[in-house]
């Protein structure tokens, strides 16, 4: 069974941060070396203020933003 007005969804924030993990995941499975390039084209500086493992926390952070953005009251 569908939600009401579910063809609104796509203001939801929380399917907004789904969204973005999805397309995230997709590329790391499809296309690794894709993300290891974007990575190694960004500039030194910001390459040395983000550490290097930071990567596999991507994933458990966009989730429990999707889980707070739902819980959260949005503004219409």
């Amino acid at each position: 069974m569908m939600i009401a007005n579910w063809r609104q969804s796509w203001r939801l924030w929380s399917v907004r941060v789904s969204a973005l993990g999805a397309v995230l995941a997709t590329t790391a499975a499809a296309a690794p070396d894709a993300l290891i390039s974007a990575w190694q084209s960004l500039p030194e500086e910001i390459r040395y203020v983000v550490p290097e493992h930071v990567g596999r926390w991507i994933t458990p952070v966009l989730f429990a933003a999707s889980l707070a953005a739902r819980i959260l009251k949005q503004r219409e």
